[in-house]
């Protein structure tokens, strides 16, 4: 019997037909269009070689609907699709295109060769739509490899995760559509086609809605898809929130923009506030914490929001509570959970959790442990079961001997009305083994100023400890991201560590406490990464 995935999947686009189904701007698909050309990708794909469990690497330049249409007869062909949205930040692909090991390459943008067959995406659908659009059976089995994605490395060379088709349904028996789902808007695309936008897309289709493709994003764009094709539903990245805040002709609420879904990276609660007190009532927001290997961890509901906008403003800095089907644990480095409003590393559990790093079982067996993924993510739990997250494993900064998480202290830095955006990363010290750097954005009609820089981190000390205050601050016009949306945390540690440059305002931090010492949590440290 075929994957439940792909199954139902098939099933919604026939029992949609006649409906509108992808968009992006004048070309839109129907229902039985998008299925009637995913049969003819799989007939081509199986002429190609490209058979059950086979690799299949499917390579653009941007997000283009055709890339959904490849996704779409992977699945069916039950492959082990690996899909790449070449980006700015893009990196490894070579490395990347020889791991996951693909009989077929598709493409639409040049790329290196290594061994495998290449062909043009343009050639790919030429050869399809000469074909008939009968229907294909689902070869995917649920414990077939359906997606090996690759993280953005920012700590190292990629590593793919490998998911099943079975976790893959389980992510959607997760996500809920609520109020304002799939046949009351169209989900307009904006994020990458490779990561969780191309899922989002799939969920939304499977529920009978439209999807419309936009690329790239921008401000003034994306408002008027939002007025065209109102109501709207979308997921954003914290930085995509902050320039539409930050864009006269957005600041105040987009026009159309029914619902918000956000996460990828730690979201400042101080420019969360600002956008719901903006942009008012509508649309309805919510937070997703999770991660390719795992899938969604946590939500953080638009109850929360409204609730964080009332008599408990401490949520909006928390990622929210652990969704249905999930168990999510802390453990500190001996394996033992912490106690009450302590922090620990976040270990989950559930059918969404991948089923390794694709060919790297060393590194597979460090983080699955007994059915527990360890996700690299610290954080803590509120009485009420809500998680916060401090930092991450690889990122604590270590002054003095004391572990410092950079997430509360960007936080803190962004309560400036100067500061738009905050970066923090440790860099060597003689001193005191590692020091503090902070990368802040200018808010617009803010200068970048030793003054400012040295105000916001007296907040720091303030809302921390003199210890979390940063000793060298670097003004950037805007944070370098990576292809995920989030902050480049590698390429800023660099900038760092090849500078010596210090703000001559700011002072040196005071002497941090005794080790062992755990500071006060900051409410408003949250975020969260990928859901």
């Amino acid at each position: 019997m075929g994957a439940r995935y792909v199954a139902d999947l098939i099933g919604a686009f026939e029992r949609h037909a006649g409906r509108p189904a992808i968009g992006a701007g004048p070309l839109v698909m129907g229902f039985s269009e998008v299925l009637a050309d995913t049969y003819r990708l799989a007939g081509v794909l199986a002429e190609l070689g490209v058979g059950r469990g086979a690799g299949l690497a499917c390579v653009t330049d941007g997000n283009r609907p055709e890339a959904l249409l490849v996704r779409l007869a992977a699945h069916v062909r039950g492959a082990r699709l690996t899909q790449v949205v070449v980006g700015p930040a893009t990196h490894g692909l070579d490395f990347m295109l020889r791991d996951c090991a693909p009989v077929l390459v598709v493409h639409d943008t040049p790329v290196p060769d290594t061994g495998a067959v290449r062909i043009g995406l343009a050639e790919l659908m030429r050869l399809a739509r000469e074909r008939e659009g009968g229907p294909v059976p689902v070869h995917a089995r649920e414990d077939d490899v359906a997606r090996v994605t690759y993280t953005g490395g920012t700590t190292g060379r990629p590593k793919g995760v490998a998911s099943t088709f079975a976790a893959m349904a389980g992510r959607t028996d997760t996500r809920g559509t609520g109020g304002g789902g799939p046949r009351e808007s169209v989900y307009l695309s904006v994020t990458s086609l490779a990561q969780r936008s191309g899922g989002r897309c799939l969920e939304h289709l499977r529920e009978g809605g439209r999807v419309e493709i936009l690329d790239p994003f921008a401000p003034e764009e994306f408002a008027a898809a939002c007025h065209r094709l109102a109501p709207v539903s979308t997921y954003l990245t914290p930085p995509m929130v902050y320039r539409l805040l930050d864009d006269p002709a957005t600041a105040d609420g987009v026009p159309g923009l029914a619902r918000v879904s956000y996460g990828n990276s730690p979201v400042h609660p101080q420019r969360l506030r600002q956008a719901l007190t903006r942009w008012g009532a509508r649309p309805r927001w919510r937070q997703g914490y999770g991660m390719n290997e795992a899938g969604v961890i946590c939500r953080l509901s638009t109850a929360d929001h409204d609730a964080g906008m009332s008599g408990r403003p401490h949520l909006l800095g928390s990622v929210g509570r652990p969704a249905p089907g999930v168990e999510v644990r802390l453990r500190d480095e001996g394996g033992a959970e912490p106690g009450p409003g302590r922090t620990g590393e976040v270990w989950v559990r559930s059918e969404m959790v991948m089923a390794g790093y694709w060919n790297q079982p060393g590194l597979t067996a460090e983080v699955l442990r007994d059915g527990w993924l360890r996700t690299g993510d610290l954080g803590h739990f509120d009485s009420d079961g809500y998680l916060y997250l401090d930092d991450r494993v690889k990122d604590v900064v270590i002054v003095d001997g004391v572990n410092i998480y950079c997430g509360p202290v960007e936080a803190a830095l962004t309560r400036h009305p100067a500061v738009a955006d905050a970066a923090v990363v440790g860099r060597s010290s003689d001193r005191t083994g590692e020091e503090l750097c902070a990368f802040l954005v200018p808010a617009p009609g803010h200068a970048p100023t030793g003054a400012a820089a040295a105000e916001a981190c007296l907040l720091v000390a303030g809302a921390l400890a003199p210890a979390h205050r940063p000793t060298a601050v670097f003004w950037e016009t805007s944070l370098p991201l990576t292809d995920r949306g989030k902050p480049d945390k590698r390429l800023l540690r660099a900038r760092a560590a090849g500078s010596a440059v210090t703000d001559p305002r700011i002072e040196p931090a005071a002497p941090a406490p005794r080790p062992g010492a755990r500071q006060a949590p900051d409410a408003d440290n949250g975020g969260c990464r990928d859901a």
